[in-house]
């Protein structure tokens, strides 16, 4: 028999052979066995499936290559293997192959455990901004080298796999070796594809191609990405709702069990109220995201989407969290014999100081990400559309007019309240029906000390004393109120509050009680004729 491995050359007919210099030793952390096939990854851009790149073809790498497979079995059978190249094979070499893999992953194992062991040592008697920059970043190289060592024994287990069903074949009768053989190669292709640590689409995809992506998976596959690649599906908008939450809820985990987790309270926080919602997202970079739902939004015939404002943030999300299940609770008071999912959208950098609220910049830049959001929860959701919804608190309601205003919001109804300004003149300018354009002010609200830069310093009432007095704003620091008559949206009743605690009436349309929080909910299910 000869020492080396008859391989398939694509489009030849014709079988060729493993180099004869070709070895099978672990070369380390940095490199692969030689000698062997490495996994090979697809990038998944646009809407372009991968799989159907090797249909039609007249052949097809065999014996375990990961860009395998063919769409006609009966054809690679015919004009791929034949009994000759069967018996070429040499199955031993292909089963040491199988264990350089072994190897190279328990030489991973042991480098991690000593950069475990470094790191430990490193945090003890390093501290400051850069110690925790530099340690943040060895420890997110740790993970991944953790994530990577069950892909290398999965290739060694597939490889040998492969390896004793060749041999098995070889002693079987001509036309079932090639049926065994050639099924073999089909699948141990799909198990090493399953292996791959990018087969999936950039963060930042069109959330419809990202769907149609992740309908054409195998159910195998998705539950790899979910588990091999939980940061990337957590927040990828296009892949359904349950998905996303089981991938964030292990990350979530995750991050608790690690002392050194920045927002470590926050995170705690959100666990805490997270209870039977959906985790959508989760960032704990910069200021930190996260994407809470009450409810499936897939599922549901009424999604609302929640925009929270100034000093929205990881650190302050446990507030949000719990406007939005107020409103999930009124939601389903108002229409009990309906679902609706209520979400807490904290996935962008709100300002943290009114200076930085006095500009539209962070707006600008939530506006994409926040329209994504909205494409994704459409893409994801089967059957008849459901009726969505989106509020907009404080410099939120600013978020929601920007994007509204340039790449869309794809919302049934826009809710504005304790609103600066939303960037535009008129309800019009939303992108959406007026008709379906809502706000309302509380009388004593904070907000309307807003006033525009022009009428900041009017001689009849000094802006800082108008929420004492009761005075609404009309034209507000981003523009008109949009609870004010030129605007054009309807506005609907909510509380006062309190001339001595304005910032209380701010924050307080979710509060029970409030008629603001039953006139969103009814806005919510699309029953406008009991909006007051």
């Amino acid at each position: 028999m000869p020492s080396c491995l008859p391989r398939w050359a694509p489009g030849t007919g014709t079988w060729r052979s493993w180099p004869a210099g070709s070895t099978t030793r672990a070369t380390g952390c940095a490199g692969r066995p030689t000698g062997t096939p490495a996994p090979t990854a697809t990038r998944g851009a646009g809407c372009r499936d991968d799989r159907r790149a090797t249909q039609g073809r007249p052949g097809s790498p065999a014996v375990g290559l990961p860009g395998g497979g063919h769409a006609d079995r009966r054809i690679r059978v015919a004009a791929v293997l034949t009994v000759e190249a069967l018996r070429r094979a040499d199955p031993a070499r292909l089963a040491q192959a199988g264990l350089a893999w072994r190897r190279l992953a328990e030489v991973l194992a042991s480098e991690t455990a000593e950069l475990d062991r470094r790191l430990v040592a490193l945090r003890a008697g390093w501290t400051g901004d850069a110690a925790q920059a530099a340690t943040g970043l060895l420890g997110s190289l740790c993970a991944e080298l953790d994530a990577a060592g069950p892909a290398l024994v999965g290739i060694e287990r597939a490889v040998t796999a492969h390896a004793a069903v060749v041999a098995r074949a070889q002693r079987l009768a001509d036309t079932d070796a090639l049926a065994l053989a050639d099924e073999s190669d089909v699948a141990t292709a799909a198990r090493l594809r399953l292996l791959r640590p990018a087969a999936a689409p950039p963060s930042g995809s069109d959330p419809v191609c990202v769907a149609d992506w992740w309908r054409r998976l195998s159910p195998a596959e998705r539950e790899a990405l979910i588990t091999g690649r939980p940061d990337l599906i957590g927040n990828l908008d296009g892949v359904p709702a349950d998905a996303r939450d089981l991938a964030n809820r292990a990350r979530l985990d995750r991050l608790l069990a690690d002392p050194d987790t920045r927002h470590r309270p926050a995170l705690a926080a959100i666990r805490s109220h997270l209870g039977s919602g959906y985790l959508l997202a989760l960032d704990t970079g910069g200021r930190g995201r996260a994407v809470v739902a009450f409810g499936n939004p897939d599922l549901a015939d009424n999604v609302v989407t929640y925009v929270p404002g100034l000093g929205s943030g990881l650190d302050g999300a446990a507030a949000d969290v719990e406007r939005a299940g107020h409103l999930s609770g009124a939601a389903g008071r108002a229409a009990p014999g309906r679902r609706t999912s209520v979400i807490a959208w904290l996935g962008y950098d709100a300002p943290a100081s009114l200076p930085e609220a006095a500009h539209l910049d962070d707006a600008r830049r939530a506006a994409p990400a926040l329209h994504r959001f909205q494409a994704g929860l459409r893409a994801t959701h089967p059957g008849p559309a459901a009726h969505t919804t989106v509020v907009g608190l404080s410099y939120g309601s600013t978020v929601v007019g920007v994007t509204g205003h340039g790449p869309g919001l794809l919302a049934d109804d826009v809710i504005l309240v304790g609103s600066p300004g939303v960037g535009v003149a008129h309800a019009a300018d939303l992108g959406l029906d007026p008709a379906h354009v809502w706000a309302s002010t509380a009388r004593h609200d904070v907000i309307n000390a807003a006033a525009s830069p022009r009428d900041a310093w009017r001689p009849d009432l000094n802006p800082l004393l108008r929420p004492v007095f009761g005075e609404h704003t009309d034209r507000l620091w981003f523009g008109p109120s949009p609870a004010g008559h030129a605007f054009g949206a309807h506005v609907f009743t909510s509380a006062p509050g309190s001339p001595i605690n304005p910032v209380q009436a701010h924050v307080g349309y979710f509060d029970a009680g409030n008629p603001a929080l039953a006139d969103m909910a009814d806005i919510a299910v699309g029953d406008y004729a009991d909006v007051r």
